[in-house]
């Protein structure tokens, strides 16, 4: 087997619409106005760096990109073939993916239409290659030009989109393409186009090795793993003898090999090997435990040829969805690992970029590594979006990071009435099922965003269209593919669904919308203890707006200084925001209209970090609730959102305050009529044991009503440890607390307030900060309060990360901060640390 890859030294042009694939011959005759590109390429990327667009994600640029969904796009790539490629039996091309509608030409010769970007188009093409020069043509568009109004007819208004600056359009489901590109309420209309991918031709003498599946039948320290080889003999006519070898590799050391003589027949074959991995290191989602990764090794060796598969990892472990009945009306909607039941912690997933093709391996390692140091454990690959490359789920499985994955169907009804539409449906999830089933962190498949409860609303308000469309996809065709090619990997039909109607809280998961951040009454929507109501066994969405730091604000502004009232603004504002964010910073700060810009986008943050803060510990806290996903972790442009990490990978003042919600130890209260609960989780394989002070602790530092208690927490447990009794306090001069003495494992004070930060009178508060201490490229400092501090925050710039900030102290507390890669500079450097009590602005 030889490859050659065609990414470099492309060439990019548009021409009208019009000019369709007839035109091919014109275009390879124009020889002005080309611009020069490289694989992966969205048309946006040339024409920003030859200076012809501006920055499409600034300002209002996005407007003056509009022309570039109106015309086609032309690739050419010319290159030079020796006579090594030239000797194999096959030569297959294969464009991994072509966003959206697409024609290919080699040579002058059309090999074929291409009409999505979430499978490859691949073709034996060795009889049309020369050895010497040859012309590689591709014609791209948007998606959307086959389809009229006519033909979204039918669908009309049961497609969800946010008519707002031109965002969304009904005819978007029709194209197999990342739904998002058109608009959403969280990101801008900038329709993608390109080459998305790699471009590869591929030599094969006699066979090649279509795929290999590895999976874990039984988990444990002797565990049992089993690999399917799958072949394809390439001469129709005769068999070919071949020597197939399959290591399992730790590090360097082979702990498990298969050797077989096969006669490989034409077409497809299997080969199937079963073997004991003994004293296994299991793959854990991170909290608890290690994700241990082994390496597997597969070769195919002829008397012509060679095949090395390409080298993956593997985790050793077993999933499933625990459905189990709670009672005759509810069942659980768990995740069960290694057969521990997992409580998921984390967020929504989606593109890091309108402009998709653009993001870096270095920005997909640092949000998935935002993700593993805010505590996830999950991440949701949310149905509007994309299959992501092969980068981001790498450092999922070695980060510990377990994906809800959704196949790409969101948000409205999709034509699977139409045959053209089901076979590239079934092309496509055929596709990614094999390329991402070997991954240990694909924990769950699942058929769609919002479409099974977009049927229930419509139906419940008389706008039911006269067939699911979309439901064939989700309904049959998914489960029957997931079964085929992974069936250890559990498979959910949509999300919202489960139990009588599909966003309920008896069965399955959850969006909680209507509760929370889209109720119309607005002091629900600000109220954080509304989320103690909820009796959901899952939510995999509900969101709260929050702005980004200034430096991002600025960086999206422009040349164009931010103004809270200027259009910039409201156009980087998200559509669902509607004066939530001000009515937050009113209910629980002070009055927004007259604050300088810093102190909007602080209380601002703390509003946010307040209602994720607080929904996330209250969905921990209950019993039977097994999952709190919030929308949504990152951006694809910068605006006033969902997200804790913002395009340009600064974390915004909520990362800190989910962070916490998520620690993998963890003691959360709540009240119970007139006393207090305490629950106490431990997701680590290790007994936790320690002592504490418990119940109510003044402001002003002055002696309290607390009580000592020993409290033990069994490996993997939530459960309740205590209770104390409220004693009628006077509870704006102080908080109910749990404060951790002792442990041997770091255990962060609990804190229940029981108003408004704005109606407590917490005093001034005299924060001291160490000196740093320099160890590599971290530095270490510790502060203490003489009085309860709240929102304790450092004078550090925006993009520096540090383990905590934001936070509670509690009187006579001090917490030790790190701040990673730092230099040794930072040393030098005294840190001042503010917090809400002693603000000029109370």
């Amino acid at each position: 087997m030889l490859q050659r890859k065609l990414i470099r030294h492309w060439l990019v042009r548009y021409e009208e619409m019009h000019w369709g694939p007839e035109k091919a011959p014109d275009v390879l005759r124009r020889t002005d106005d080309w611009l020069p590109a490289d694989l992966p390429c969205d048309i946006h990327m040339p024409l920003l760096k030859a200076g012809l667009i501006k920055e499409p994600l600034e300002g209002m640029n996005s407007f003056d990109c509009e022309w570039m969904e109106r015309k086609s796009w032309w690739f050419k790539n010319e290159f030079t073939l020796d006579g090594a490629l030239m000797k194999h039996e096959a030569v297959e091309l294969s464009l991994a993916s072509l966003d959206a509608e697409a024609d290919i030409f080699l040579n002058g010769r059309h090999l074929g239409h291409h009409r999505s970007a979430f499978h490859p188009f691949t073709k034996n093409v060795k009889e049309l290659l020369t050895e010497g020069s040859n012309v590689l043509l591709v014609r791209v568009t948007s998606g959307l030009e086959h389809f009229s109004e006519n033909d979204v007819a039918f669908l009309r208004n049961n497609i969800i989109d946010c008519d707002r600056y031109g965002r969304g359009d009904e005819r978007r489901t029709f194209a197999r393409k990342p739904q998002y590109a058109f608009g959403w309420d969280w990101g801008p209309r900038v329709p993608t186009c390109g080459i998305m991918g790699d471009a590869t031709l591929t030599g094969f003498h006699r066979l090649a090795v279509r795929g290999v599946r590895a999976w874990t039948k039984k988990a444990g320290t002797r565990a049992e793993v089993a690999f399917e080889v799958e072949l394809e003999g390439l001469r129709a006519w005769s068999t070919t003898e071949a020597a197939v070898t399959l290591q399992v590799m730790d590090g360097e050391r082979v702990v498990l090999a298969f050797e077989r003589e096969v006669s490989v027949r034409s077409g497809i074959n299997f080969l199937d090997f079963e073997g004991i991995v003994d004293e296994a290191k299991l793959w854990w989602p991170n909290g608890m435990g290690t994700p241990h990764l082994y390496k597997i090794r597969v070769a195919v060796e002829t008397d012509q040829d060679r095949i090395e598969y390409p080298r993956f990892r593997f985790g050793i472990r077993t999933i499933r969805i625990d459905e189990d009945k709670i009672n005759e009306r509810e069942r659980w909607f768990a995740i069960e690992i290694n057969g521990v039941r997992t409580f998921c912690k984390g967020a929504n997933w989606i593109p890091a970029d309108s402009i998709y093709a653009r993001v870096s391996e270095e920005k997909y390692t640092a949000l998935v590594r935002e993700a593993k140091e805010a505590n996830f454990n999950m991440l949701r690959i949310w149905g509007g979006g994309l299959y992501e490359p092969d980068v981001f789920y790498e450092k999922c499985d070695e980060m510990g990071i377990m994906l809800w994955h959704d196949f790409m169907f969101g948000c409205g009804l999709f034509p699977d009435h139409l045959a053209w539409f089901r076979r590239e449906a079934e092309m496509e999830m055929e596709h990614q099922t094999r390329r991402l089933r070997n991954h240990p962190s694909l924990a769950l498949w699942c058929g769609d965003n919002e479409d099974h409860w977009a049927m229930a609303i419509w139906s419940e308000d008389g706008k039911k269209p006269p067939f699911f469309a979309g439901g064939y996809c989700y309904n049959e065709l998914a489960p029957r593919i997931v079964r085929r090619n992974c069936p250890d990997i559990p498979y959910w039909n949509g999300s919202p669904y489960g139990g009588e109607h599909p966003n309920g809280t008896d069965a399955g998961d959850r969006h909680h919308w209507r509760e929370g951040m889209m109720n119309p009454d607005m002091e629900i929507r600000i109220t954080p203890e509304e989320y103690d109501r909820t009796d959901a066994k899952f939510i995999s969405e509900y969101g709260y707006v929050g702005p980004c730091r200034k430096s991002s604000i600025e960086a999206y502004h422009g040349e164009v200084p931010p103004d809270r009232a200027g259009e910039i603004w409201q156009y980087h504002t998200n559509f669902y925001e509607k004066q939530t964010v001000n009515a937050g910073i009113a209910k629980h700060y002070a009055d927004a209209e007259h604050l300088t810009i810093d102190e909007y986008l602080l209380y601002a943050g703390l509003c946010q970090g307040l209602m994720y803060g607080y929904s996330l510990e209250a969905l921990r806290f209950k019993e039977h609730c097994s999952g709190g996903l919030f929308w949504m972790f990152n951006d694809c442009w910068g605006e006033v959102g969902w997200s804790i990490v913002d395009y340009y990978l600064k974390r915004k003042i909520s990362y800190y305050f989910v962070k916490r919600a998520f620690a993998p130890v963890k003691l959360i209260l709540r009240q119970n009529g007139d006393r207090v609960k305490v629950v106490g989780i431990n997701e680590t394989p290790e007994t936790i044991r320690f002592g504490a002070e418990a119940g109510y602790v003044p402001f002003d530092g002055k002696p309290g009503h607390t009580e000592s208690v020993q409290f033990e927490m069994p490996p993997f447990s939530r459960s309740t440890l205590f209770a104390f009794s409220k004693d009628g306090h006077e509870e704006r001069l102080g908080v109910y607390a749990v404060r951790p003495i002792g442990s041997s494992v770091a255990v962060q004070p609990a804190i229940l307030r029981s108003d408004a930060y704005r109606n407590l009178r917490t005093g001034e508060a005299k924060l001291t900060v160490s000196a740093i201490e320099l160890q590599g490229d971290e530095a270490h400092f510790t502060v203490s309060t003489d009085t309860f501090a709240h929102a304790v925050h450092f004078d550090l710039d925006d993009h520096v990360r540090l383990s905590d900030e934001y936070f509670d102290l509690l009187p006579g507390e001090k917490r030790k901060v790190t701040v990673y890669g730092v230099d040794s500079a930072f040393g030098d450097r005294k840190i001042v640390a503010r917090c809400l009590s002693n603000s000029s602005s109370r």
